[in-house]
């Protein structure tokens, strides 16, 4: 599993990183402005449904679902979710063209007059994105039942790429956001364009105009459970995106800003780990090899944790360094750094516990089990909504994300408490390694955190980090650092 895992984080690292230049670039041109702001809510609607169709309740019911069929049957199913998803998102986009100014009034509600008729124009373009994600999803789920997750896993890379040409070629704009807004369009696009060319070059998949009956009732006993547990959970985004419209100008780009840097590790590790379990563990539990599933879900879990323990530890305390690094240039003042630094560190006490947490989600969905995620994802909405209307009254967009962080440790901890039993001395030993090895890196940038300052130095301290963190789990003999090791020197 471990190979797989770094072939998928490595091709999501490339995405992920021209997504932080991209952002790089947003801040300098854009800043926590309010046309700025105008865009996330634009896009938030998008990528709440991706996080539905492509990323989340639909492609993790389609995954095991397919893998249980071969040949014909297959392609027939494949088609069956493809023509499904083509009538649901532009039955929605038809929606969104004729209200669109009442889905930017929800979703952005404190805007003044001026951003929510902007919102509502960038709207109308961005939404076809997720009609080429939804697709493109389901390509991705042929590919992964293929033990192929490179070429899935990097072409995100395409929209970040056409999202970046858009951002410096904006000034050709009379309102400039429009620049990226078409970027993102053309983007999203060309994704799915890219996977649909390599899927029918390997001959992976023939396309019917099928909508079978029994496939369709199928994907959606499973899907409608899976959409209230995706969709409530990830209401969670579009609460804090709200509320922060009534904490002031910038407070939604202030959350992107942060939110693009938690997502990191969350991304590159956790998303790759559970991406790859998913239809191993599907498969096993088909087979009913219990023992097995159960050797695969431990070692998914300490993997997890191997690697998001020191990340989440670094992001807290290198955050003011880092989004110095990062976006303080242009518009971006260090007025900026210090309220962005202090939403990221309250973002990043819950890297560990979403990581965890989405990886026990798809421990339920192998096991075509979708009904209990769902429960515990009505628990962790609730709890969100409540500390986000408190904590944002005392501490501004910053208490946002410290309300996800409590709330993902919540909805960790009630999910995963049944199977936390099956992990043995050895595995807690591995857990105190770990731990034991982010203290040493941590204490170990204190040192050196004092010695100088300036941006060069901050990519030395990352760099320092993730070395001494290396060389403490040598020292303790982690045996998942050879894993990572091997794969490098290969």
């Amino acid at each position: 599993m471990m190979k797989f895992t770094a072939i998928f984080a490595s091709a999501t690292m490339v995405s992920r990183f021209l997504g932080l230049f991209r952002d790089m670039l947003f801040a300098y041109y854009f800043g926590r402005s309010g046309e700025y702001d105008a865009y996330i809510i634009a896009i938030l609607l998008p990528f709440f449904l991706r996080r539905i169709f492509a990323e989340g309740a639909f492609s993790t019911v389609f995954i095991p679902l397919y893998s249980r069929k071969k040949g014909k049957d297959a392609d027939i199913f494949a088609s069956t979710a493809i023509n499904l998803l083509l009538i649901i998102t532009v039955s929605l986009y038809i929606l969104v063209l004729f209200f669109s100014q009442s889905f930017v009034k929800i979703l952005g509600s404190g805007m003044n007059v001026e951003y929510i008729s902007l919102s509502s124009n960038l709207i109308k373009i961005t939404f076809p994105f997720i009609t080429f994600i939804s697709i493109w999803s389901i390509f991705s789920g042929i590919l992964y039942n293929e033990n192929n997750f490179f070429i899935s896993a990097v072409s995100p890379a395409i929209t970040n790429i056409f999202t970046i040409l858009g951002i410096i070629f904006s000034s050709y704009f009379s309102v400039k956001i429009y620049g990226p807004t078409i970027g993102f369009f053309l983007g999203g696009f060309f994704q799915l364009l890219f996977l649909f060319i390599y899927i029918k070059k390997k001959k992976l998949f023939h396309y019917y105009f099928a909508l079978k009956k029994d496939y369709v009732n199928e994907i959606m006993n499973m899907f409608i459970p899976a959409f209230f547990g995706v969709a409530i959970s990830h209401i969670n985004s579009i609460v804090d995106t709200n509320i922060a419209t009534w904490t002031g100008e910038g407070s939604v780009a202030t959350i992107q800003y942060a939110l693009r840097l938690y997502q990191l590790p969350l991304a590159i590790f956790s998303v790759s780990i559970a991406n790859v379990i998913l239809p191993r563990l599907s498969k096993l539990s088909h087979n009913k090899q219990k023992e097995k599933f159960i050797f695969e879900f431990k070692e998914a879990i300490l993997i997890s944790l191997f690697l998001t323990i020191p990340a989440s530890f670094g992001l807290i305390f290198l955050s003011n360094d880092i989004i110095k690094l990062i976006y303080q240039r242009g518009t971006f003042t260090e007025k900026d750094t210090i309220i962005t630094a202090f939403t990221l560190i309250t973002y990043s006490i819950g890297i560990i516990f979403y990581s965890i947490h989405g990886i026990l989600v798809r421990n339920y969905y192998s096991k075509l089990n979708t009904k209990k995620p769902t429960r515990i994802s009505f628990i962790m909405v609730f709890i969100n909504i409540i500390l986000d209307i408190i904590l944002a009254k005392y501490m501004g967009v910053a208490g946002i994300g410290l309300a996800t962080s409590i709330s993902g440790f919540v909805g960790m901890l009630i999910l995963g408490w049944e199977f936390f039993i099956h992990f043995n001395k050895i595995d807690y030993i591995e857990i105190f390694k770990i731990i034991i090895s982010t203290i040493i890196m941590i204490l170990s940038l204190f040192i050196l955190k004092n010695i100088h300052s300036s941006n060069l130095y901050t990519i030395f301290l990352v760099f320092a980090g993730v070395l001494i963190y290396f060389i403490s789990s040598y020292i303790f003999k982690i045996k998942y650092l050879k894993a990572i090791i091997q794969f490098i020197q290969k």
